[in-house]
């Protein structure tokens, strides 16, 4: 807006400006870099601010996905720990049953031994 403002005095015919024309088209010139400079960082900036945004997408939806593998690999390794937990107890069940059946026969071992086995007198 200022550059079109500055522009326009400078290009009157009325020379009234005569003595401030090389001052003026440096201050022109000076704007327009000034302007050019701006114009440039804004874009940058903008492009920037895309790719940020581009990225944590990208990323938020990655750790989603991640977040959901890793809740079912827990509920799923929780189910399968529960299942060992339940076949743990079953098995020291077992074999605590099993011991007994073995402690019986051992003994009726031992005495059908005593009946059987002569002993020297």
């Amino acid at each position: 807006m200022a550059l079109k403002i500055l522009n326009e005095y400078y290009a009157k015919e009325d020379k009234d400006h005569a003595a401030g024309e090389g001052a003026g088209a440096s201050i022109i010139g000076l704007l327009e870099v000034v302007e050019s400079d701006f114009t440039k960082g804004v874009a940058e900036m903008s492009a920037t601010e895309e790719n940020a945004l581009d990225s944590y997408d990208a990323q938020t939806k990655e750790n989603e996905i991640e977040k959901a593998t890793k809740d079912q690999d827990v509920k799923y390794k929780s189910r399968e720990a529960a299942n060992l937990d339940q076949s743990v107890s079953e098995s020291s069940s077992d074999r605590a049953g099993v011991q007994a059946e073995l402690d019986a026969v051992l003994e009726y071992l031992k005495k059908i031994e005593e009946q059987c086995i002569a002993k020297a007198e």
